[in-house]
């Protein structure tokens, strides 16, 4: 009776320990299909939006936050992944949206197909990106803010006097994008098409992210010097994380063109760059969930001021916004992980 009760109370403890590995299996197991149970909700929520709402006033809302979303994932991957404070964000959007107009309307007699718009008008902004940081790479924190602050000032000042550009006029009239048998001429039609970019941009840098190259980035963040150590081209990574950072900018500003069909100097203050830079600040740097998230939510949330009396304390909305989450969450709504990102970084380069 004695040597049964024992062998119970020894095979008892090891029984319970050898369920552990399977209960850590359902457990993996439920949070991945809740995972696929929420990617499917969501993809049917987006796909169904245009026909739930009937307003195209929010539909245009809803689609320039979709040019956000873009724009915050670039800002995103060049402060958030390598720490390159960039504050001429505006200037690259400004890009994509005159290469566009002059390519794609009456001012120069040129009507080129977006196929061969939209690539010219992302590489010019990932020029322009990397030729100002050749000289300027070597900066760091406000330094580079400033150079890339006056970058974008320049060239509204010359967008604004340019004859080339129609001065402060603008240019109207521009081309609608054209697919086969079909032209894009509501906020409808390019919602679809704005939906099927941000994906594309947020898949691409999510796989920058777990790459060699995000690896690298991250371990510049983190520490330069240890990075140069490692073998990192640090001057290499941070000049191709200008050019590909401001990608997504561009092509959110050849986008706005075709959709506007209008651009003016005015679409290109500052301001567009403060406001990325909330997005991406209260979303949480380093994360692109959080680029996104941060995005659709200063886009949507100040929204109803617009048409009364508060309509102009909206910035001062993105202003007190950025101080609260600078005192009490600095991290963003979804931070980035911590505790191992650094040394994957340091062990994987």
């Amino acid at each position: 009776m004695s040597s049964y009760q024992s062998d119970k109370a020894t095979s008892g403890p090891q029984g319970s320990g050898s369920n552990k590995p399977s209960q850590g299996w359902r457990a993996l197991a439920g949070s991945t299909r809740l995972k696929q149970v929420t990617l499917v909700v969501m993809a049917v929520l987006l796909l169904a939006l245009p026909r739930l709402i009937s307003s195209g006033y929010w539909m245009r809302v809803i689609d320039i936050a979709g040019l956000y979303v873009m724009m915050a994932l670039g800002y995103n991957l060049m402060f958030g992944y390598t720490g390159l404070f960039n504050l001429g964000f505006a200037a690259y959007f400004a890009i994509g949206a005159y290469t566009y107009a002059m390519l794609a309307s009456p001012l120069h007699g040129m009507h080129l197909a977006f196929v061969i718009v939209l690539p010219v008008a992302v590489a010019l902004a990932s020029l322009a990106s990397y030729l100002l940081g050749i000289p300027s790479i070597r900066l760091v924190g406000d330094y580079l803010g400033l150079v890339t602050l006056a970058f974008a000032e320049i060239l509204r000042i010359l967008v604004n006097n340019l004859k080339f550009t129609n001065a402060s006029y603008g240019i109207m009239n521009i081309d609608p994008i054209r697919l086969p048998f079909f032209a894009l001429r509501t906020v409808r039609d390019y919602y679809y098409l704005i939906l099927l970019l941000c994906v594309a941009v947020y898949f691409v840098i999510k796989r920058l992210e777990q790459s060699r190259i995000g690896r690298a980035w991250m371990a510049i963040r983190n520490d330069e010097e240890a990075a140069t150590t490692a073998g990192v081209d640090t001057r290499g990574m941070k000049l191709l994380a200008c050019a590909i950072g401001v990608a997504p900018v561009g092509l959110a500003g050849a986008i706005f063109a075709s959709m506007q069909t209008f651009v003016s100097p005015e679409s290109f203050t500052s301001r567009e760059t403060w406001l990325i830079i909330a997005m991406a600040i209260v979303g949480g740097l380093g994360n692109a969930d959080g680029a996104v998230l941060g995005a659709i939510l200063l886009t949507l949330l100040p929204e109803p001021l617009r048409g009364t009396p508060l309509e102009s304390a909206r910035i001062l909305f993105y202003g007190l916004l950025l101080i609260i989450f600078s005192l009490f969450r600095p991290q963003g709504l979804l931070p980035r992980r911590q505790g191992t990102e650094k040394d994957e970084a340091e062990q994987k380069i």
